[in-house]
């Protein structure tokens, strides 16, 4: 399944969607359609995406879809892009992010925990810290997880994957060199376009990543049988921080899309069965004085 989270025009809260060849379509409104056990009549609570997706295990979700993969898409459910914003498929007030890199000096990956409040979603702008003149991405795959772990080996770490996304890790590479690692990239972070459930993603080592900014596509160093598996790398983690149901852990960065950073310009990245993410890095405003004059 392909699972978005989405701002809809017609509801002040987040509403969870299908994705199904290109097209969206509003849960809520196909449990009401094929009146499901989790239709908003029965279950108001069904149309919250924590509770939906990560406590309830896409609960209903796969039925759903069937019917859509069997070609019965009501329109009253399908939402149109000029409707609707696309959010991060994670419910961020309830998520902790986790960037894991396994440095070439090390063979012990490190992990930095980020700002999951930072967290934005397909096709949003991103500001940028207002003097930066230097901005980059890190691009990695990131995994939702449906479990609590703790001390998990990689085998139960694995088993706890509720899906994937893309993640671009935005990094302004002046504050770096000046203020360290933290504040170089804790402003935002973009993850989508969906959660692709792991029995439709398949083997995430083996996926083809592509990505441009503004140029020609740029395919991507493929992970290699000595790197660090996104199992693994969750596995890792949960020996040093208690991981909880809804968490999105992005694994090592796969490289860099081969061109300069431009504002204004569209970054792209592209991945087989995970979809195409795309962001638009902005020079931010002027911030006000932190000190009272």
């Amino acid at each position: 399944m392909r699972i978005a989270r989405v701002l809809h025009t017609s509801c002040p809260a987040p509403l969870i969607a299908l994705e199904r060849d290109g097209c969206l379509y509003d849960v809520a409104e196909l449990d009401r359609f094929f009146d499901t056990p989790f239709s908003p009549d029965r279950v108001p609570g069904a149309a919250d995406f924590h509770t939906r997706v990560v406590a309830l295990a896409c609960a209903g979700l796969d039925v759903l879809d069937e019917h859509l993969r069997a070609g019965e898409r009501p329109t009253e459910a399908r939402l149109w892009p000029s409707d609707f914003l696309w959010l991060p498929p994670c419910d961020k007030d309830r998520s902790l992010y986790v960037q894991v890199d396994l440095p070439a000096s090390s063979s012990e990956p490190r992990y930095r925990i980020g700002n999951a409040r930072g967290l934005v979603g397909h096709e949003a702008s991103v500001p940028f810290p207002a003097r930066e003149d230097s901005p980059d991405v890190e691009i990695s795959i990131a995994a939702t997880i449906g479990e609590e772990l703790r001390h998990a080996s990689a085998e139960e770490a694995e088993s706890a994957i509720l899906g994937y996304s893309l993640l671009l890790g935005w990094v302004a590479r002046d504050e770096e060199r000046v203020h360290g690692a933290a504040r170089a990239r804790d402003f935002a972070a973009t993850l989508g376009p969906v959660l692709v459930t792991k029995e439709e993603a398949g083997a995430v080592e083996a996926l083809r990543v592509r990505a441009r900014a503004g140029g020609d596509w740029t395919e991507l160093p493929a992970p290699r049988a000595k790197d660090l598996a996104m199992a693994e790398a969750i596995a890792f983690v949960s020996d040093h921080v208690m991981l909880a149901p809804g968490d999105v852990i992005a694994g090592p960065h796969l490289g860099a899309c081969g061109a300069r950073l431009a504002y204004g310009a569209v970054m792209e990245v592209s991945a087989d069965r995970i979809g195409k993410l795309a962001a638009r890095p902005m020079r931010g405003p002027e911030p006000p004085p932190f000190r009272r004059r």
